[in-house]
């Protein structure tokens, strides 16, 4: 007696287009997941009364001056109220300046003078990649300038923040005196009005998007 041979599985027209969605979506939810969690976390675990920060490290060069890379923004929305902050503190006992100002006249400024640019920090594990800038020009006080957005100078930790605006700036830290050999143990921070609300709705959208990819799944096997 033959036995017949099973008849081979009919996909259903539907069912790969279903599946398709499906994992479209679930990847789309991990996403804003991941993004919302991260969010959560910033705002909450790692930050200082709202601000969301790094640690303190050393940063130290033998020049004139430490100058940040170059902060560009573009336009940024009437909506958004994003605030930046540095705190740094003398490594070598002297009083110490902090400033920002527009990239120009920060440039203007340190031109011909010795100072280390800063073009890459990275903070796990910390390790700081510096430009040297060679020169023998004695720069006035950093204090005596006029083209400062925000500064602060003296002893103890010196901590200068200031709202983002558009433009291009520079954050730099100097011996008040203009001296070279400049230490400083510094951190920064930021801080956006509504960060947590934001954290907050991503986490919510991804996990509604991940109970659809699930529904998705379960309904191609009704």
């Amino acid at each position: 007696m033959e036995t017949a041979a099973p008849a081979p599985a009919v996909t259903q027209p539907g069912a790969t287009g279903r599946i398709v969605a499906s994992v479209l979506l679930g990847l789309v939810a991990l996403g804003l997941i991941g993004a919302g969690a991260a969010g959560l976390y910033a705002r909450t675990a790692a930050s200082d009364h709202g601000w969301i920060t790094s640690g303190s490290h050393r940063y130290a060069a033998d020049g004139r001056a430490i100058v940040s890379g170059s902060l560009d923004v573009d336009q940024i929305p009437d909506w958004l109220v994003a605030k930046a902050r540095v705190s740094a503190s003398s490594a070598n006992g002297k009083p110490i300046f902090v400033g920002v100002a527009r990239r120009a006249d920060v440039d203007r400024y340190l031109a011909g003078v010795a100072h280390s640019t800063l073009e890459d920090v990275n903070f796990g594990p910390f390790d700081a990649t510096y430009a040297r800038s060679d020169g023998h020009v004695v720069p006035g006080r950093p204090a005596a300038q006029h083209f400062w957005v925000e500064s602060k100078i003296g002893t103890g930790t010196q901590t200068v923040s200031w709202k983002i605006r558009s433009g291009h700036w520079r954050v730099v830290v100097m011996n008040a005196d203009a001296s070279p050999h400049v230490a400083a143990s510094a951190k920064v921070g930021t801080w956006i009005r509504g960060a947590l609300a934001i954290a907050i709705s991503l986490l919510g959208v991804g996990l509604l998007l991940a109970m659809g990819a699930i529904a998705l799944a379960v309904r191609r096997r009704w």
